[in-house]
């Protein structure tokens, strides 16, 4: 699949587009904090927590400890005070981080973007130093044209409004830039409503490549596929 002729721009998520989050962050999880610990479960609180994280009303470390102390409680654990949650979570971190690579189609992905002339950029839902820091780690800070994470603009996609800050860094209209991530809702459905081209990026362990959810919508099973 060809990027329209005039596309100038290219946003990509991060996590489970860029980064395999999806083998890293179970693992870690399991290994801090036992067998039992449900994966889907955290996922679950950390997208019920966000919105107070993005809109201000908590920071990011009142996030990572109200997820913790709550799957501790689902779990049937003694919940420590603030001091103890943030060791643990420190602890999961840096076991997150330490599992974090790229998927091997991304540097080939963005040397043909950068080779065709086209500006590069990221926007992730998720905190900014976290994402900053996973960014320099990799090697994808000399890629990148403007980094936008939703913890520092407080806009998380699939709000319009995400799309147009980030690609108002990028310095491309929203008409000339594709976004590719690997969420229907926030990436392929978020950037199709904002008016930017859409990529799903529908990754092998999840399954079959579905059908295109909507017109206007392309579906892709790597960024091998995108030239």
């Amino acid at each position: 699949m060809e990027l329209p002729e005039d596309c100038a721009g290219v946003l990509l998520d991060i996590d489970d587009t860029l980064i395999d989050f999806s083998e890293a962050s179970p693992a870690a999880l399991s290994h801090v904090l036992g067998p039992d610990a449900d994966f889907a479960e955290w996922m679950e609180l950390t997208e019920r927590l966000y919105p107070q994280f993005t809109s201000g009303a908590i920071d990011y470390q009142e996030l990572e400890r109200r997820r913790l102390a709550a799957l501790l409680t689902r779990m049937g654990r003694p919940v420590p005070g603030p001091p103890e949650l943030d060791a643990v979570e420190a602890h999961r971190r840096r076991e997150v981080e330490s599992r974090l690579r790229l998927y091997p189609d991304v540097l080939p992905f963005l040397t043909r973007v950068r080779a065709s002339g086209r500006r590069i950029g990221v926007l992730s839902n998720s905190d900014g130093p976290q994402q900053r820091r996973r960014i320099d780690r990799l090697g994808l800070a000399p890629w990148l044209d403007a980094v936008t994470v939703s913890g520092e603009t407080g806009i998380a996609k699939p709000r319009r409004e995400a799309f147009a800050v980030a690609c108002r860094r990028l310095g491309v209209p929203a008409a000339r830039t594709v976004h590719i991530g690997d969420s229907l809702e926030a990436d392929a459905l978020g950037a199709h409503g904002a008016g930017l081209g859409a990529v799903w990026l529908h990754r092998p362990h999840r399954g079959p490549t579905p059908a295109p959810p909507a017109r206007g919508i392309a579906v892709v099973g790597t960024l091998d596929a995108l030239v």
